[in-house]
C-alpha cells in the first residue's frame, strides 16, 4: 500500500497513528513486509530518525516484527501484543475494524455479557438498568444513544453482583462506544433499542435463560450488521 505524506510536527505520533489503522483494518495483513526505513521516510516525507522511532514504538505495541537484516514485517498481535496492544484496539476509533478481529470482540462481549446477565436477578437494582434504557430512547444524537447503551450494559454488571464486571466493562467502554456510534450511524439504531429492550423485558420477568438468548441474538445482528457494512 501507499502511505500517505504527513505534514505536520509530530510526526512519529502520526505515522504510529497510520499504522495502526491500516493494521487494525486490514489494509495492511498479518506477515506483510514493510518497504524499508528509507522508502517508507520517503512516502511519508518525514526523517528517518521519526521512522525509525514509529517503528520501535508500533513493534513495542505488538503491531510490527523487527527482523534484523532482515525487514520489518506486520505482527500477528494475537502473539506478540500487550496490555499496549489491547489499550490500542479498545481506543481505536479509525474506521471499520477487520473481520476476524470483529468476531473476536463480539465473542468476549457475549461471554461476559451472558454469565453478567445469569447473575442479574436483584429487581430493585434492574431500576437501574431500565433508567438506562429509558435515557437510551430519550437521546436524540448517535454520541449520546451509544453513551446510554454502553450503560445499559454497564448497570447490567452492577446488578449482577460481582465487584469485578462493572470495572471490566468501564475498561471496554470506548469499544462499546465506538460500535455502538456504528450501528447507529449505518441505521440499526431502532433495531439496537428494540433488542436491548427484549433483554430488559427477561430480566424483569426474572427470565436469565431468556435474557441470554436474545442477548445473543442482539449480538449475533449486530456483527453482521458491522461485517455487512
Amino acid at each position: 500500500m501507499e502511505f500517505r505524506p504527513i505534514k505536520i510536527k509530530n510526526e512519529t505520533e502520526q505515522m504510529v497513528e497510520q499504522f495502526e489503522r491500516a493494521i487494525l483494518t486490514g489494509e495492511l495483513t498479518i506477515g506483510e513486509q514493510l518497504p524499508s526505513e528509507r522508502e517508507l521516510a520517503d512516502q511519508l516525507q518525514i526523517s528517518r530518525a521519526s521512522v525509525n522511532r514509529g517503528l520501535q514504538c508500533l513493534s513495542r505495541r505488538g503491531f510490527i516484527l523487527i527482523k534484523p537484516r532482515q525487514g520489518n514485517f506486520v505482527a500477528n498481535y494475537n502473539e506478540n501484543g500487550n496490555l499496549e496492544t489491547l489499550n490500542e484496539i479498545i481506543n481505536f476509533n479509525g474506521g471499520t475494524y477487520r473481520p476476524s478481529l470483529l468476531h473476536s470482540i463480539f465473542d468476549v462481549r457475549r461471554l461476559f455479557e451472558n454469565d453478567m446477565i445469569a447473575q442479574c436477578n436483584d429487581s430493585e437494582k434492574l431500576i437501574a438498568v431500565k433508567r438506562a434504557f429509558a435515557k437510551l430512547q430519550m437521546a436524540d444524537s448517535v454520541t449520546e444513544k451509544a453513551e446510554q447503551s454502553f450503560w445499559f450494559y454497564h448497570q447490567i454488571a452492577v446488578a449482577s453482583g460481582n465487584s469485578v464486571y462493572p470495572l471490566l466493562i468501564l475498561h471496554f467502554k470506548s469499544i462499546y462506544l465506538t460500535l455502538g456510534r456504528w450501528l447507529i450511524q449505518s441505521g440499526d439504531g431502532p433495531a439496537l433499542e428494540r433488542g436491548l429492550a427484549t433483554v430488559l423485558a427477561a430480566l424483569q420477568a426474572e427470565n436469565p435463560t431468556l435474557a441470554r438468548q436474545r442477548n445473543n441474538t442482539l449480538i449475533d445482528f449486530c456483527l453482521s450488521s458491522l461485517l455487512a457494512a
